[in-house]
Protein backbone atom coordinates (compact mmCIF):
# COMPACT_ATOMS: atom_id res chain seq x y z
CA UNK A 1 0.00 0.00 0.00
CA UNK A 2 1.50 3.40 -0.47
CA UNK A 3 0.35 6.24 0.81
CA UNK A 4 0.55 9.69 -0.90
CA UNK A 5 1.17 12.74 1.05
CA UNK A 6 -0.17 15.50 -0.53
CA UNK A 7 1.95 18.93 -0.31
CA UNK A 8 -0.29 21.75 1.02
CA UNK A 9 -0.52 24.45 -1.87
CA UNK A 10 0.27 28.19 -1.44
CA UNK A 11 -2.70 30.31 -1.17
CA UNK A 12 -2.09 34.05 -2.41
CA UNK A 13 -3.66 36.86 -1.09
CA UNK A 14 -3.75 40.82 -1.31
CA UNK A 15 -1.71 42.08 1.14
CA UNK A 16 -3.72 44.88 3.19
CA UNK A 17 -0.51 46.88 2.91
CA UNK A 18 -1.15 47.23 -1.09
CA UNK A 19 -5.51 47.70 0.12
CA UNK A 20 -4.58 50.36 2.17
CA UNK A 21 -4.62 53.48 -0.36
CA UNK A 22 -8.15 51.72 -1.32
CA UNK A 23 -9.66 51.68 1.89
CA UNK A 24 -8.91 54.99 2.44
CA UNK A 25 -9.71 56.24 -0.88
CA UNK A 26 -13.15 54.86 -1.12
CA UNK A 27 -13.49 56.00 2.82
CA UNK A 28 -12.84 59.53 2.09
CA UNK A 29 -14.45 59.77 -1.03
CA UNK A 30 -17.95 58.71 0.27
CA UNK A 31 -17.72 60.72 3.61
CA UNK A 32 -16.71 64.06 1.79
CA UNK A 33 -19.65 63.45 -1.08
CA UNK A 34 -22.48 62.52 1.84
CA UNK A 35 -20.79 64.74 4.10
CA UNK A 36 -21.79 67.78 1.62
CA UNK A 37 -25.06 66.16 1.17
CA UNK A 38 -25.81 65.55 4.90
CA UNK A 39 -24.69 69.19 5.87
CA UNK A 40 -24.73 72.21 3.03
CA UNK A 41 -27.38 72.79 1.29
CA UNK A 42 -27.59 72.08 -1.91
CA UNK A 43 -29.73 72.21 -4.90
CA UNK A 44 -31.70 68.48 -5.66
CA UNK A 45 -29.30 68.17 -8.33
CA UNK A 46 -26.21 68.82 -6.80
CA UNK A 47 -27.01 67.00 -4.04
CA UNK A 48 -28.61 63.58 -6.12
CA UNK A 49 -25.18 63.78 -7.98
CA UNK A 50 -23.40 63.52 -4.70
CA UNK A 51 -25.47 61.15 -3.43
CA UNK A 52 -24.73 58.79 -6.31
CA UNK A 53 -21.04 59.33 -6.21
CA UNK A 54 -20.87 58.52 -2.86
CA UNK A 55 -22.60 55.23 -3.46
CA UNK A 56 -20.07 54.52 -6.14
CA UNK A 57 -17.42 54.86 -3.11
CA UNK A 58 -18.91 52.69 -1.11
CA UNK A 59 -19.05 50.41 -3.93
CA UNK A 60 -15.44 50.62 -4.40
CA UNK A 61 -15.17 49.93 -0.77
CA UNK A 62 -16.92 46.79 -1.46
CA UNK A 63 -14.90 45.70 -4.30
CA UNK A 64 -11.72 46.36 -2.24
CA UNK A 65 -13.50 44.04 0.49
CA UNK A 66 -13.97 41.42 -1.38
CA UNK A 67 -9.86 41.59 -2.75
CA UNK A 68 -8.69 41.39 0.58
CA UNK A 69 -10.71 38.13 1.43
CA UNK A 70 -9.85 36.38 -2.58
CA UNK A 71 -7.45 34.01 -2.58
CA UNK A 72 -5.95 32.09 -5.28
CA UNK A 73 -4.36 28.68 -5.23
CA UNK A 74 -2.07 27.74 -8.03
CA UNK A 75 -0.58 24.07 -8.62
CA UNK A 76 0.06 21.70 -11.66
CA UNK A 77 -3.50 21.17 -12.67
CA UNK A 78 -4.58 24.56 -12.55
CA UNK A 79 -5.36 28.08 -10.66
CA UNK A 80 -8.42 28.88 -8.39
CA UNK A 81 -9.99 31.69 -7.39
CA UNK A 82 -12.02 31.03 -3.81
CA UNK A 83 -12.52 33.03 -0.72
CA UNK A 84 -15.62 33.90 1.88
CA UNK A 85 -16.51 37.04 -0.85
CA UNK A 86 -16.50 34.43 -3.77
CA UNK A 87 -18.15 31.43 -2.20
CA UNK A 88 -19.88 29.28 -4.84
CA UNK A 89 -18.90 32.03 -7.76
CA UNK A 90 -15.24 30.81 -7.46
CA UNK A 91 -13.77 29.84 -11.02
CA UNK A 92 -10.69 27.80 -11.91
CA UNK A 93 -9.15 27.12 -14.85
CA UNK A 94 -7.34 23.99 -15.58
CA UNK A 95 -3.79 24.13 -17.56
CA UNK A 96 -4.95 21.74 -19.97
CA UNK A 97 -8.13 24.21 -21.21
CA UNK A 98 -5.77 27.41 -21.02
CA UNK A 99 -7.09 29.11 -24.10
CA UNK A 100 -5.25 33.22 -23.47
CA UNK A 101 -3.30 34.71 -21.62
CA UNK A 102 -2.18 38.09 -21.67
CA UNK A 103 -0.51 40.62 -19.31
CA UNK A 104 -1.07 44.54 -19.36
CA UNK A 105 0.93 46.93 -17.75
CA UNK A 106 -1.01 50.10 -16.83
CA UNK A 107 1.07 53.31 -16.48
CA UNK A 108 -0.03 56.05 -14.18
CA UNK A 109 3.07 58.40 -15.17
CA UNK A 110 3.80 59.33 -18.16
CA UNK A 111 7.28 58.47 -18.37
CA UNK A 112 5.49 54.90 -17.29
CA UNK A 113 7.84 54.46 -13.99
CA UNK A 114 4.58 54.01 -11.71
CA UNK A 115 1.82 51.96 -12.56
CA UNK A 116 0.18 48.23 -12.15
CA UNK A 117 -0.15 45.04 -14.10
CA UNK A 118 -2.73 42.91 -14.55
CA UNK A 119 -2.61 38.79 -15.61
CA UNK A 120 -5.56 37.66 -17.70
CA UNK A 121 -6.46 33.94 -17.87
CA UNK A 122 -8.77 32.33 -19.98
CA UNK A 123 -10.74 29.01 -20.93
CA UNK A 124 -13.63 28.26 -22.78
CA UNK A 125 -15.92 29.67 -19.84
CA UNK A 126 -14.32 32.04 -17.09
CA UNK A 127 -11.92 34.70 -16.93
CA UNK A 128 -9.65 34.97 -14.12
CA UNK A 129 -7.89 38.22 -13.69
CA UNK A 130 -4.86 39.06 -11.06
CA UNK A 131 -3.58 42.33 -10.42
CA UNK A 132 0.16 43.07 -9.05
CA UNK A 133 -0.62 44.15 -5.79
CA UNK A 134 -1.06 40.37 -4.99
CA UNK A 135 1.23 38.53 -2.87
CA UNK A 136 3.32 35.93 -5.18
CA UNK A 137 2.20 38.01 -8.93
CA UNK A 138 4.94 37.13 -10.21
CA UNK A 139 5.33 33.65 -9.46
CA UNK A 140 1.85 33.00 -10.87
CA UNK A 141 3.24 34.88 -13.80
CA UNK A 142 5.83 32.67 -14.67
CA UNK A 143 4.08 29.24 -13.94
CA UNK A 144 1.00 30.78 -16.51
CA UNK A 145 3.67 31.83 -19.10
CA UNK A 146 5.20 28.40 -18.29
CA UNK A 147 1.63 26.41 -19.45
CA UNK A 148 0.68 28.70 -21.77
CA UNK A 149 4.52 27.68 -23.74
CA UNK A 150 3.71 24.12 -23.41
CA UNK A 151 0.48 24.91 -24.83
CA UNK A 152 1.49 26.78 -27.78
CA UNK A 153 -0.67 29.62 -26.78
CA UNK A 154 0.32 32.64 -28.83
CA UNK A 155 0.80 35.74 -26.58
CA UNK A 156 0.80 39.54 -28.73
CA UNK A 157 3.68 41.76 -28.57
CA UNK A 158 2.56 43.46 -25.34
CA UNK A 159 2.29 40.35 -23.49
CA UNK A 160 5.61 38.81 -24.71
CA UNK A 161 7.37 42.65 -23.51
CA UNK A 162 5.70 42.95 -20.43
CA UNK A 163 6.88 39.16 -19.57
CA UNK A 164 10.33 40.24 -20.50
CA UNK A 165 9.90 43.53 -18.45
CA UNK A 166 8.59 41.20 -15.50
CA UNK A 167 11.89 38.77 -15.47
CA UNK A 168 14.26 42.01 -15.88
Amino acid sequence: MTLLISMPRPLYRYRLRALALAYAGSAIGFAFSLGLVGFAQLAAPVGWLLTAVGALFLVYFGRTVCRQLTHIELDEAGIRVGGAAVGRLGAAIRWEDLRFLRLDYYSTRADREGGWMQLKLSDARCTIRVDSDLDGFVEIVHHAAREASRRGIALDAATLGNLRALRG
